[in-house]
Formats: structure tokens, C-alpha cells, sequence
């Protein structure tokens, strides 16, 4: 691999150095991430790069010419999980209950839209062989669409339902999907069944596929099976229960949202699980056999399981912890590991680990590299992991990332992404040689441009057309250079919490798919090319808030007075104090449903913790202004004041 230049982030607004590089030749015609996590074996890897720096290049359900939100779908977001695809010069993204669209991939702009087809909540598949784009319905059918316009050729009915993600897989004859209980073989030119195998239970994933042993790997819930079925046939080949028998589906422990993935050389298939929010709080070690004997004598916290693809047996313990996009007692489900081959054909494992840091054990997670043998690294057995560096935040002597929020990962070449709720990370790894990896001396990086949400420091750049701002992003909190997809906006994700971001790669342009559901398309070039189209932002003045509430309502109906001052009632079913807030939620579990929030520096005003002020089963009446917290309705509290509890009104008025 050889690089002609490096660009020196810093300071360097009007520097453009391109940087060319190929850690393994691409023959023939571009490789396309057609499919989920790219290919049948979701490796979520890709060998072709973008050389770098990147320019702005559209942008699709998210924002207008100045920067304001202009979306397109209904509720403005995106399904879980869905990444773009590509295929014909279209860019395909699958939108819920408004079905599947095709954009340009030169402008983002539309060039056709499929509904009527139930809600597709899963990535849609590209083929090129037949120039089709497959789309998995809730509905329990399997739509072939003409790539060119979106007409429906052929669909196949398997007979249940799911409104799980379970993108299809498609493979040289055939689209292998799961829907329901079971998992079906579709002949791709036909749409007659080839097979279908009957788990005898949910399947929660999406199928994945290895060529070597010509098996398809999928999982189920509540038993909490992995299950290798044999292509040719559809039969049974193994079936086993990685996860300790203490955990169970209950617990949370769940393989929904997210995807067994196939290292074929290696001969593995890895298979992540979503563990309870209370794994959080296990401070981890920083050597790997520490790691491991963590992991011997605390099984339930093992978080992804590495089987072989020949029986299901495990060689080895991976040293990888859960984390997610996790808050208010609530930890999802967190990264998928990434597959990358070696120019030496071995593999090696990307995503994010965990090691004792600072502050409390949420403070602890980190970009990192996983074996899965004892040759590709000297002294490194399968399991172990390289930590990786990567300063965040921005020149920190002690860089973190929060296990509350790890970001989901992928990559391409030596690009290695981060896809945050609030940001996309992005860098390059430079050295990653066998005396790189350990907690003092980590593989080094290149940092790329990050891209935020929302650019709410006007101070830093005024908007422009590029989108592009040299001298730092901020949006709830500071980033360095890079791009912004709204400008002034706030957290936009808050009301638009779709609880996935990712990073995909693809002819010639680099996607990012924010937590907000907007669509942001970069390509190789000048970041700031574009200023010379530079427009003003028009702000239109606020109105002030209600000064009194206008109406009481139930916590049933908060989603409709958005924006509007109001008194809410209901009773208390979750009480939760993260470190940073305290959650006062009416329904339990509290997601999607409204909440009060109070803030930690608003904490002093009640006395102390807020939380022992109140109780479960209490009747309270909130006062405020409906704002939006992860996609729920809720008011941010910051004085007692605005909290009645109606047993405390009702004693003081019998006084």
C-alpha cells in the first residue's frame, strides 16, 4: 500500500492534497455496497476507497439550501438499520411505510419512489444480474422491483409477518431472506422457492452467507439459538446456544438489530449480542489476559461470540464488552463487527472495545482491532484486541468514547468509520504494525473530517453551501474540522431518534446516514469548492413560548403539542438517574412514551438528587414546554416548581 500524500488536518482551510490508496487492487468494474453491511456475508467491509480530503456533494431528507430541516419522509426519518445501496447510477434506500427510493447518484436527486408495498423496514438488495432491486416488506413479501423505475416484476408471499429489520441476501442464483419463523430461498430470476427451513422459532436477524462452506447463518429469539443451514438443500446443519445459560431473552438478551457476520477465511461466523444496561458498570482491564479471565468468571458479559462455521463450536473467547447507543436504564443494541481481509488473505475483526479508563466505567470504550488467529499478529491469539487511537475529544491526552454511546462501524481500505448519534468519526490507519496495539502504545491513526449533526456555533463559520467548516463543529458538543448537515439546528436527532447512524462506501462517493435519517453523499474533492456558492441564512424570530399552559392533557397525547406550553398528568411508572439527568418517565419501559427530564445542573434546586424526591406510582402534573428527548415527547425540568405531586397538592388543600 503506498500513499502519495498525507493532508495535515490543522488549520488547513484551503488545503487540498489528494490522497490515493488501495490496500488490495480492484479489478474490473467498481465494487458496490449492493447489499447490507456490503455483501452476503455482512462483513460491512469494502476494499475501494475515496481518496481524500472529501467535498460536500447533496444531501437527501435533511436539509434545505440554508441549512434549515427540509425532509421527505413521513415523520422525517429513516426505519432502524437501513443503510443506501447502489446499483445502475441509483442510490436505493428503503423508507418504511413510504417503501423504497431511487436518487441519482451524481445529484441525490429522485428519480423514482415505490410505495404500496407495505412498510420496508429492512436494506433493500441491488443485482445486477438481473438489474433488480430486492425489498423485504414487513408484510411478509419479498418484492422484485425494476431497477430503472421501481415497477413491481415479481414478489414472492412467505406467509408471516415481522416488522423487524431482516434485509435480504442475495446471492449468484438466488434471494435467501428471513421472515417470521423461518428462512426462505428464492430463485432470483424466477421467484419460485428453492427451499425453506422452519427454525422453530422468531428468526431476529437477517440471514448471512459463507461461500467456503456454502452454509447460511441466521438467529432466533426467545431460545437464543445461532443456526447454520445448508444452501443446497435448506436443512439443518448446526444448531447451537452461545449465550451463558444465566442470560436469557428476558434479561434483555437479544440478537434483534443485529447481524451475524462471516469471515470466511478464518472460517468463523461472529454473532453479537444486546446485553442489559447494567453491564455498563463493570470496569474492565487493559491487557488481554486480563481481559479474558474477566470473561471466564463473568460469562454473562460476554458480549460477542466468534463460532466455527463447520459445527458452532466456540475456539475461542472474543475480549469485546457491549455498549450501544444506551441512556435512562436502556442499553440497545450496540455495533456490529467489521471483517477486513488482509493483502496476506487473513482477517481481522473492527469494531469497538472496552478497557478501564477514567471517571466511572462508561468513560472506557474504544476504536479497536480484533484477531481471530495466533499468526497475523506474533504473541496474539484469537479473541484478543490492538486498541486503536483515535483523539477524542479532539487533542485529548486521555481520548474516550462512552460505552453509552458507541458508535457503529465500518470500513473501507484503511478508512475506518465511526457512525455516532450526535457525529461521524472517520480516520485512517497508518500503523498497525505487531508492536502497535496495546493500551500505551496504539495503532496510530490519520483523523479525517468528522461530520455533525447540526453546526450550532455561528461564531465558527457563518453557512455556506459547502457545509463545510475549518475552524471546529459544534453541536451539543465540540468537534474539529468538518462537515455540518444543518446549520443552527440544534439536536435535530432528537426529534427524528431513529437509534442508528452508519458509514457506507460506494462508487466513488462516502455516505453518511445520520441518527435523524438524513442522507449526506461526499466525494473526493476540495471541502470548501462550494463557498463560492455560499447563500445567507434567513432565521425567522422564534415565538415566545406560551406564558401559561394551554391545556392539560394526558401523557398519552404529548406527541401532538409539540412546541406548545402545557401541564401534563399521569402517573410515574420509571425513575432513573443516569449521571447526567434524571428520568421521570410515565410508562415503563420508557421508550416512546413522554418523560420529564431534569438536568444535572438543575439538580441543586431540588435539594440534591431529584430523584429521591419523587416515587413510583405517584400521580404528578408536569408543566412545560413539549420538546423531543431521543424521539419521545418530553419536557426538560428545571425547577421543582414545575412538578406537582397531586397527593402533596390534595394534603395542603385539606389543611
Amino acid at each position: 500500500m503506498t500513499a502519495t500524500s498525507v493532508p495535515a488536518l490543522a488549520n488547513a482551510a484551503s488545503l487540498y492534497l489528494p490522497l490515493v490508496v488501495s490496500d488490495q487492487p480492484v479489478s474490473g468494474p467498481p465494487e458496490e455496497w449492493s447489499q447490507h453491511a456490503h455483501d452476503a456475508q455482512r462483513t460491512g467491509y469494502t476494499p475501494q476507497t475515496v481518496p481524500y480530503p472529501w467535498r460536500w456533494r447533496w444531501s437527501w431528507n435533511g436539509p434545505n439550501t440554508s441549512g434549515g430541516i427540509a425532509k421527505v419522509t413521513t415523520g422525517g426519518s429513516l426505519p432502524r438499520n437501513v443503510q443506501p445501496v447502489t446499483g445502475g447510477g441509483r442510490v436505493y434506500i428503503a423508507a418504511g411505510v413510504d417503501g423504497v427510493f431511487a436518487l441519482s447518484e451524481a445529484t441525490g436527486r429522485q428519480l423514482w419512489q415505490r410505495s404500496g408495498i407495505g412498510a420496508i423496514r429492512s436494506t433493500v438488495a441491488y443485482d445486477r444480474d438481473t438489474n433488480a432491486v430486492f425489498a423485504v416488506s414487513a408484510n411478509g413479501r419479498l418484492y422484485k422491483l425494476r431497477a430503472q423505475d421501481g415497477a413491481i416484476l415479481a414478489d414472492f408471499n412467505a406467509g408471516q409477518t415481522s416488522d423487524l429489520p431482516l434485509p435480504p441476501a442475495v446471492l449468484s442464483d438466488r434471494v435467501i431472506f428471513s421472515m417470521g419463523n423461518a428462512v426462505f430461498a428464492v430463485h432470483k430470476q424466477t421467484m419460485h422457492q428453492l427451499w425453506r427451513y422452519n427454525a422453530g422459532a422468531t428468526v431476529a436477524t437477517p440471514p448471512s452467507y459463507s461461500p467456503s462452506r456454502n452454509v447460511v447463518i441466521v438467529a432466533t429469539e426467545p431460545d437464543l439459538f445461532v443456526h447454520a443451514i445448508n444452501n443446497a438443500s435448506g436443512a439443518r446443519q448446526w444448531r447451537v446456544r452461545p449465550v451463558h445459560a444465566s442470560r436469557t431473552f428476558g434479561d434483555p438478551t437479544e440478537f434483534r438489530y443485529g447481524w451475524p457476520v462471516i469471515a470466511d477465511g478464518a472460517g468463523y461466523v461472529l454473532v453479537k449480542v444486546r446485553l442489559d444496561w447494567e453491564t455498563t458498570w463493570r470496569d474492565w482491564p487493559q491487557t488481554n489476559s486480563e481481559m479474558r479471565q474477566f470473561l471466564i468468571q463473568n460469562p454473562g458479559y460476554q458480549a460477542l461470540f466468534v463460532l466455527d462455521l463447520d459445527d458452532g463450536s466456540r475456539p475461542f473467547i472474543a475480549n469485546v464488552g457491549h455498549g450501544g447507543y444506551g441512556d435512562g436504564g436502556y442499553m440497545p443494541m450496540g455495533p456490529q463487527p467489521v471483517v477486513k481481509r488482509l493483502a496476506n488473505g487473513r482477517e481481522v475483526v473492527y469494531t469497538i472495545i472496552r478497557a478501564r479508563h477514567a471517571y466511572d466505567s462508561r468513560w472506557d470504550s474504544h476504536f479497536g482491532e480484533m484477531m481471530l488467529d495466533s499468526e497475523t499478529v506474533s504473541g496474539l491469539q484469537g479473541g484478543d484486541v490492538r486498541f486503536i487511537a483515535y483523539d477524542y475529544p479532539p487533542g485529548s491526552a486521555d481520548p474516550y468514547l462512552l460505552t453509552d454511546e458507541q458508535p457503529n462501524v465500518s470500513m473501507a481500505g484503511d478508512y475506518l468509520f465511526g457512525a455516532h448519534w450526535e457525529a461521524g468519526f472517520a480516520m485512517r490507519i497508518l500503523d498497525r504494525s505487531a508492536a502497535r496495539g496495546s493500551f500505551s502504545n496504539k495503532i496510530t491513526t490519520q483523523r479525517l473530517a468528522t461530520i455533525a449533526t447540526s453546526q450550532d456555533n455561528a461564531d465558527a463559520c457563518p453557512f455556506n453551501a459547502s457545509h463545510y467548516c475549518a475552524s471546529g463543529l459544534e453541536n451539543t458538543r465540540f468537534y474539529d474540522a468538518g462537515f455540518y448537515i444543518y446549520y443552527r439546528q440544534g439536536a435535530v436527532y432528537d426529534k427524528y431518534w431513529r437509534e442508528y447512524a452508519s458509514w457506507t462506501v460506494s462508487n466513488e462517493n462516502v455516505y453518511f446516514v445520520s441518527t435523524d435519517g438524513a442522507v449526506v453523499a461526499l466525494t473526493s474533492g476540495n471541502p470548501q469548492a462550494s463557498e463560492v456558492s455560499s447563500l445567507p441564512l434567513v432565521e425567522a424570530p422564534l415565538p415566545p413560548p406560551d406564558p401559561q399552559p394551554a391545556a392539560v392533557i394526558p401523557y398519552t397525547e404529548a406527541r401532538a403539542w409539540e412546541g406548545r406550553m402545557v401541564t401534563v398528568t399521569g402517573t410515574l411508572r420509571y425513575i432513573f438517574n443516569n449521571g447526567k439527568y434524571v428520568l421521570l418517565g410515565f410508562s415503563n419501559p420508557h421508550q416512546g412514551s413522554f418523560k420529564a427530564l431534569i438536568r444535572k445542573a438543575d439538580w441543586e434546586r431540588f435539594g440534591g438528587r431529584p430523584e429521591e424526591r419523587y416515587q413510583v406510582g405517584q400521580e404528578v402534573r408536569v408543566r412545560g414546554v413539549i420538546a423531543w428527548y431521543q424521539g419521545d415527547p418530553a419536557i426538560f425540568v428545571t425547577t421543582p416548581e414545575q412538578i406537582e405531586v397531586l397527593e402533596q397538592v390534595l394534603a395542603q388543600e385539606a389543611q
